[in-house]
């Protein structure tokens, strides 16, 4: 059974896979995830702990066209905890961070990215 809610989204989403660097803000909690997919307005990230919604965190996104990482901040909008009954940990939670500051370049980097594998 899938997800039931509205999405309220405002960018396309699309599945990506990639490093991620997540800091909560103002704290020495560091995780090294992966994304699961990104947006221009945001990133959806497995990290080991939950993290409260609205908690600020800083970001370093290793995209996958070889320059060096985004760096950014953003807040948790929303956390998951994985589903035990899938091939998926459920130790685990998916969470979903909205892009706060970001360079004009970096998103449109993202954008550029996301383009790119909407062609396919």
């Amino acid at each position: 059974m899938g997800w039931a809610g509205i999405n309220t989204r405002k960018s396309v989403r699309v599945s990506l896979e990639c490093t991620v660097i997540v800091k909560k803000a103002r704290t020495s909690l560091v995780f090294h995830s992966a994304t699961e997919n990104i947006s221009a307005g945001g990133v959806c990230v497995i990290l080991e702990k939950e993290l409260l919604r609205k908690t600020p965190v800083e970001l370093k996104l290793s995209l996958p066209d070889d320059l060096p990482p985004t760096e950014c901040t953003g807040k948790v909008t929303w956390s998951a905890k994985r589903n035990k009954y899938t091939n998926k940990k459920a130790s685990q939670f998916d969470t979903g961070i909205e892009f706060i500051e970001v360079s004009d370049r970096d998103r449109s980097r993202i954008k550029r990215i996301i383009d790119e594998l909407l062609e396919y």
